[in-house]
């Protein structure tokens, strides 16, 4: 039922867009890319498995007039190989349709932007899918309540989005302030509401949150500035349990630094009161089954990552990052070398090497290699 309503919904929202469109001030982009990934994975519990992935994205927006923006993003992946999946669309609305769905192949296509934003002077409202970008550090974003990401998932460059209801007021000397609301998902047990205020002091940018997050209530904050020539980011939110159960803190920051002779360096330390402290032969199940959110960006209580990257020459960068999960005694490893061919093609090698300790027994339990070729339009 829900499907055939969004159904009607899409050829309502073409039949607007058209309507729209002969507008005289109208006016459209569109761009997005076609990229090729096949990939290779060991297991050192289960067979190898090899996949190809055909992946292709179409962005469009129309602008009609000074005040009205409508945003409509595509996404399409085709995949041939031993195993064929991907993730359920948990959204308010599914968006998510498989077209093929057989042992070895499987093709997906998947709405996931799909908004109209209405403008005036100081104020914009957002209804729709769409991506409430709240974090501020590099790699663990815990103030970002609504769009929490997998940062070793280096094909979604996008990240998700949500189904939000989102007012946004810009004041002056770089201030806002942010109020969304996310009715309750198909799969989850409450809505979100939340508000957030941006600021900028003593040349550092601060923001300060407020939410109704599903079974908790949530405090947080974030900051950037420099630390000298290093940059220095971070954030931090509290959740107070609402059944009185456990309370958490979610808690990161990192520190970056480029040189000019090519390097960039980045540290960063990531809390997670609720992780576990302790490796056990149901550590890979945990990791597997870790349920992506603010308040759970990794299973482990403290981790800890590095990258190191370098431009080799213009079109050539190689780079490595290094994750440890203490308590866990996981151990990740991605080295990676990108070149980018000319302005609209580029390539890339990167390799995924995951480490886990059971019971004193450190191996390794998984090698992933992955080519990547992309032509952008």
């Amino acid at each position: 039922m829900i499907k055939n309503n969004f159904i009607f919904f899409i050829f309502l929202f073409i039949f607007s867009f058209d309507a729209l469109s002969k507008e005289k001030k109208a006016s459209f982009e569109l761009n997005g890319y076609l990229k090729y990934l096949p990939s290779l994975m060991n297991y050192s519990f289960f067979d190898s498995e090899f996949n190809n992935l055909i992946h292709s994205r179409i962005n469009s927006r129309g602008n009609f007039g000074e005040n009205l923006i409508i945003g409509f993003e595509l996404r399409n992946r085709l995949i041939i190989g031993d195993s064929p999946q991907l993730q359920d669309d948990k959204g308010l609305v599914d968006m998510s349709f498989n077209l093929i769905n057989d042992k070895n192949i499987l093709f997906n296509t998947m709405i996931d932007r799909f908004w109209i934003k209405y403008q005036k002077e100081k104020l914009e409202i957002i209804i729709g899918r769409q991506r409430v970008n709240w974090g501020v550090n590099s790699i663990w974003n815990n103030n970002d309540l609504f769009n929490a990401y997998n940062f070793i998932d280096f094909d979604y460059i996008e990240r998700p989005g949500s189904d939000v209801v989102r007012m946004i007021y810009t004041g002056d000397n770089l201030s806002s302030f942010e109020i969304v609301y996310m009715p309750k998902k198909r799969f989850s047990i409450g809505n979100v509401f939340a508000g957030m205020y941006k600021f900028n002091f003593y040349k550092y940018d601060f923001q300060i949150l407020a939410a109704n997050y599903y079974e908790d209530f949530v405090l947080g904050s974030g900051w950037a500035g420099n630390f000298f020539n290093a940059g220095f980011k971070g954030e931090i939110s509290y959740f107070f349990d609402k059944n009185k159960f456990k309370n958490s803190l979610s808690l990161s920051s990192s520190i970056d630094y480029s040189t000019k002779k090519g390097w960039y360096f980045l540290a960063s330390y990531l809390l997670n009161s609720n992780g576990f402290t302790e490796s056990n032969f149901l550590s890979l199940i945990n990791i597997n089954n870790n349920i992506l959110s603010a308040k759970n960006l990794m299973p482990s209580k403290h981790s800890y990552l590095i990258q190191i990257s370098k431009s080799i020459s213009p079109p050539v960068n190689a780079s490595m990052s290094i994750l440890y999960g203490q308590g866990i005694k996981l151990l990740f490893l991605s080295p990676n070398i990108s070149y980018e061919i000319n302005s609209r093609v580029d390539a890339g090698l990167i390799g995924q090497f995951f480490y886990l300790d059971n019971f004193g027994d450190f191996k390794n339990i998984l090698k992933g290699y992955f080519l990547q070729m992309r032509y952008s339009f």
